[in-house]
């Protein structure tokens, strides 16, 4: 587990590893946000990459703690287990890395959606996947993922 601060990343000490059920055949990097996988409106048990907000239930979950690659031995296992990093707490903070957009100090307080590859947040999209608490760098800040569905951008 040695995610290299630059996908998400847990910030603070609200976060407990746990072991998840991940989604069969789905290449996965480390620090990718998951959510609960959705088919057919209907929940499959699995986590998958996080779509770009939280909609129709499939709500954040945690951060992939290691890697999903096509080579591991249990890839195309049903019900395969991998560590997640799962808040606490409604404060827990994550380090995230800017995606699209320009990242500025004014950005804090805003709501923006997740990037495609779900590593990443999209600053200059309003969205209902993160909140963005801290300005670090143009590229780099912290977020808190307390968007329920019902909320708007």
């Amino acid at each position: 587990m040695a995610n290299v601060n630059t996908n998400f990343l847990p910030a603070d000490e609200n976060w407990k590893l746990e072991l998840k059920q991940i989604k069969v055949s789905t290449v996965m990097v480390e620090g990718a946000a998951l959510g609960i996988d959705i088919v057919s409106s209907t929940t499959t048990g699995d986590l998958d990459l996080m779509p770009v907000e939280n909609a129709s239930g499939g709500d954040f979950v945690g951060i992939l703690a290691e890697p999903v690659a096509a080579t591991d031995s249990d890839y195309a296992t049903a019900g395969k287990l991998k560590l997640v990093h799962v808040p606490t707490s409604q404060a827990a903070k994550a380090w995230f890395t800017v995606g699209e957009g320009t990242f500025t100090a004014i950005d804090k307080g805003k709501t923006v959606q997740f990037g495609s590859t779900s590593i990443d947040l999209d600053v200059d999209t309003a969205g209902k996947g993160a909140r963005i608490t801290d300005y670090i760098s143009a590229t780099r800040g912290k977020c808190q993922f307390v968007m329920p569905n019902s909320e708007t951008a």
